[in-house]
């Protein structure tokens, strides 16, 4: 797999923004020359990128995936909402057999 290019994203949106490096270090707090490190080196820990992505309001994380030429997995809450969906279905289709039942059951009484 070829290495993703993460510091360029980050450095591009750093520079989108006009972020300084003094302002990400007060914000990371952590000091300037450890931010001017981090810009240098190619690779983040998950953690920084997560607090990257927070101070900038911009997912790299997805940007990230979006270069993975794997499937996308299937998130608990889609399969909750999908399974939600499908139990709904079946409780109007179960309402509808006990009005039909119960309707069956005036006409026999009735008779």
């Amino acid at each position: 797999m070829e290495t993703l290019q993460v510091l360029s994203m980050v450095r591009r949106e750093l520079n989108r923004k006009r972020i300084s490096v003094s302002e990400l270090s007060r914000e990371l707090k952590i000091n300037s020359s450890s931010v001017t490190g981090m810009l240098k080196t190619p690779t983040f820990q998950v953690q920084r990128l997560a607090d990257l992505s927070a101070f900038l309001k911009y997912n790299f994380f997805r940007e990230l995936a979006a270069q993975l030429p794997y499937t996308e997995p299937v998130y608990a809450r889609e399969s909750e909402q999908s399974e939600l969906a499908v139990l709904q279905n079946r409780v109007k289709e179960l309402e509808m057999e006990v009005g039909i039942l119960r309707q069956t059951l005036k006409d026999l009484i009735s008779r």
